[in-house]
């Protein structure tokens, strides 16, 4: 298998707005203003260009800051203890054992993959035919408990990539596969069995409308005088006997363990999953802030020597 570097802009933009939200976008974006800046050759082209550096450098720097002072300050929870809302967890990844998935490409069986298939073109550059990902939940397990993984909307990072070339075809494969140590940072919530007293009533009520549907069955039942009526004192007993079934169904669903999930917040925060670590996430972070702030400072410089050369 012959490995390829080559890679175009439009390829850098898909990869990056399914993996570091956006980093590799922004790049691109800068190499195309200073490359239409210097086509151009004016002074206005390139107070465009700089300027396009100089708010996407500021923008990107802001973003991946956040990133990293939340990777630093959320404290890691246990799923059985954490708190609803916004969690950090940390554990190992699990396949739910009923469905089993494998990579689109490779058929390696794994927890979460994203795939790309690009061809070359009669430039001889690499344009992308096909692209994706898998959105099946896959389970994360710590000392305490099992907690969901929903990773639709999240920015998922991984250390197994995989890239090779097939006659004009590059195939770009990554995976998250099972075992994986896994850390997460997303809204976390625990779903149970609802036994409150207002849904008590409800199902009750639904319940004796449901005899009700069924005359014969309910006089056969609560008709105590056969004078074929259910009055007043022998609804009663209908209403105790549905109350006593709703109430034997709700101990059986006491007995049920809660299902944690981790998804996307609602709210604008970032989802982020990966099996880099909790360290070597928050640098990676701090790295692509330091050079997007790198970036912005070049922008700043290049407009203030575009302005004074007018």
């Amino acid at each position: 298998m012959e490995l390829s570097t080559q890679i175009s802009l439009g390829t850098i933009s898909r990869l990056s707005n399914r993996a570091s939200w956006g980093n590799l976008t922004l790049l691109g974006l800068d190499a195309s203003a200073l490359i239409i800046g210097n086509n151009i050759g004016n002074r206005f082209a390139w107070l465009g260009a700089f300027a396009i550096l100089c708010c996407s450098g500021l923008a990107s720097w802001a973003g991946n800051t956040r990133r990293q002072r939340l990777i630093h300050d959320v404290p890691t929870s246990r799923i059985a203890s954490a708190a609803q809302g916004y969690a950090e967890l940390s554990g190992h990844i699990e396949q739910h054992t009923d469905e089993v998935l494998v990579a689109k490409l490779s058929q390696t069986p794994c927890a979460w993959y994203r795939y790309q298939i690009e061809e070359k073109d009669a430039d001889n550059d690499w344009r992308v035919n096909e692209y994706g990902d898998s959105d099946q939940t896959f389970l994360l397990l710590d000392a305490t408990g099992t907690c969901v993984i929903d990773p639709v909307g999240a920015e998922i990072t991984t250390a197994h990539k995989k890239v090779w070339t097939e006659f004009d075809y590059r195939y770009t494969e990554y995976l998250l596969l099972p075992g994986d140590d896994l850390y997460a940072l997303g809204e976390f919530t625990t779903t149970g069995p609802d036994t409150s007293q207002q849904t008590f009533k409800r199902e009750v009520a639904e319940l004796l409308a449901e005899w009700k549907t069924d005359r014969a069955d309910l006089l056969r039942r609560f008709d105590t005088n056969q004078d074929g009526e259910v009055d007043l004192q022998e609804w009663e007993c209908a209403r105790i006997a549905a109350e006593a079934q709703v109430r034997a169904q709700h101990a059986e669903r006491t007995a049920e363990k809660p299902v944690h999930l981790l998804s996307k917040p609602k709210i604008s925060r970032p989802f982020l999953i990966s099996n880099l670590g909790h360290d070597h996430l928050s640098q990676r972070y701090r790295r692509w802030a330091w050079g997007h702030l790198a970036i912005f400072f070049a922008g700043c410089g290049g407009l203030a020597y575009s302005l004074l050369l007018a």
